[in-house]
């Protein structure tokens, strides 16, 4: 990364460096928020998602425990060898990550606003969670994990695995990786022992969100699309100013 474009928030904000150092803080409470709430207990809820990528880990049996996050570290490595000319002038903004911290925040509520429509502030109807801690687990979990795993990882594996097919419309490419990362996304929900029943209505909902978080990630980048699919799920489960039809 040149020092001019440090200089520019939508660069910096977007580099795979600034997300990995914003989201760290998130995965860190995500996994202190597990070990003191469920200490003792012979369980552990954790995102789907999370656990798609454990049970991959659990077939290293004995070593599983130690290779995940040994692996976790391993691909930050990678990250950072691939990108080491980017990183070799890399400097941490603090203002710029507090400004993606509301950036994300915002777009979160847009997306809101945008699944839910406006009526949700209406106060009709007002639904409230009492467990402010196991609420804020899981949403920082659906937010770091389900983002890694179908955009991060499927969203862009999609869009490079067509341009190397040499698929000349970069556009048609982009569309083909938005539609069916998507897709994947809604569908997820409903598949698995902690799957809900299929609804036609919740999954339109999840695929339009899909779009919109998979568009934001494309032209926003790893960080902002995790704070805005965090503080969509916390605003929708945790707050008492949720509309419900």
């Amino acid at each position: 990364m040149s020092k001019d474009s440090s200089n520019n928030y939508f660069v910096y904000s977007k580099n795979i460096f600034t997300s990995l150092i914003f989201i760290f803080p998130f995965l860190l409470i995500y996994e202190i928020i597990c070990f003191f709430y469920f200490k003792g207990l012979d369980y552990q809820i954790r995102n789907s998602a999370d656990i798609i990528f454990r049970r991959f880990f659990d077939s290293f049996d004995i070593f599983s425990e130690y290779f995940y996050p040994i692996s976790l570290l391993a691909l930050v490595f990678i990250i950072f060898f691939i990108k080491k000319s980017e990183f070799v002038n890399f400097d941490i903004k603090f203002n710029y990550f507090f400004i993606m911290l509301l950036e994300g925040c915002l777009f979160g509520l847009l997306l809101l606003f945008i699944i839910n429509d406006i009526s949700f502030i209406s106060f009709k109807s007002i639904a409230y969670q009492d467990d402010f801690l196991l609420n804020l687990y899981l949403c920082i979990g659906a937010g770091i994990w389900e983002e890694a795993l179908f955009r991060f990882f499927l969203f862009s594996f999609i869009y490079k695995i067509l341009s190397y097919f040499e698929i000349n419309d970069s556009f048609l490419s982009l569309y083909i990786a938005i539609f069916f990362s998507a897709l994947l996304f809604s569908v997820f929900h409903y598949v698995g022992d902690s799957g809900e029943i299929f609804n036609i209505n919740s999954f339109i909902i999840r695929f339009l969100a899909g779009i919109y978080l998979s568009v934001l990630y494309y032209f926003r980048g790893l960080g902002i699309v995790v704070m805005a699919h965090v503080s969509y799920d916390f605003i929708l489960v945790s707050l008492p100013l949720i509309y419900t039809s």
